[in-house]
């Protein structure tokens, strides 16, 4: 059995983004069943990402494919992409514990940890919209009150 790590890269921001969604749903969609995705804490423009596979070439073919996927997503939608760089790249397969060590989990549970994740930054932002339109309330009234005036001339 093959564990391998490496690292994604690129000019733009890759946090915040919901990326590290996309990669594991990608990982488990290519027979992928145990791995790990981790922001890199002292670079946002990185991402880590560990592979455990039957051997190092399924892993080396997996970052290639996955580099290629997220590099074309948004070109494909641009309403759910439109942050995603299409400038990413891989850094060369390394050990887990090179520099720094990344634990091999789940991908499924991995799954469930992410999903509550983007969960909760959607419970934050359906608050905040639900802020912004808050003064629209008052539009139909308004809207009436001006077609009676010009209704009325």
């Amino acid at each position: 059995m093959a564990e391998k790590k490496f690292f994604l890269q690129s000019s733009a921001e890759l946090q915040r983004i919901g990326l590290r969604a996309q990669i594991v749903s990608f990982l488990i969609a290519h027979g992928i069943r145990e791995g790990n995705a981790l922001n890199d804490l002292e670079n946002k423009k990185k991402v880590i990402i560990a592979i455990r596979a039957e051997e190092e070439k399924a892993i080396e073919q997996v970052k290639t494919e996955l580099v290629r996927y997220l590099n074309k997503l948004k070109y494909e939608d641009e309403e759910c992409y439109g942050q995603f760089p299409t400038d990413i790249t891989a850094s060369e397969l390394t050990d887990l514990n090179n520099p720094h060590s990344i634990k091999i989990l789940s991908l499924t549970d991995l799954a469930n940890s992410l999903m509550l994740e983007q969960t909760s930054k959607g419970v934050g932002a359906m608050l905040s919209l639900t802020n912004v339109l808050k003064p629209l309330a008052s539009l139909p009234e308004a809207i009436r009150g001006l077609s009676e005036r010009i209704g009325g001339k």
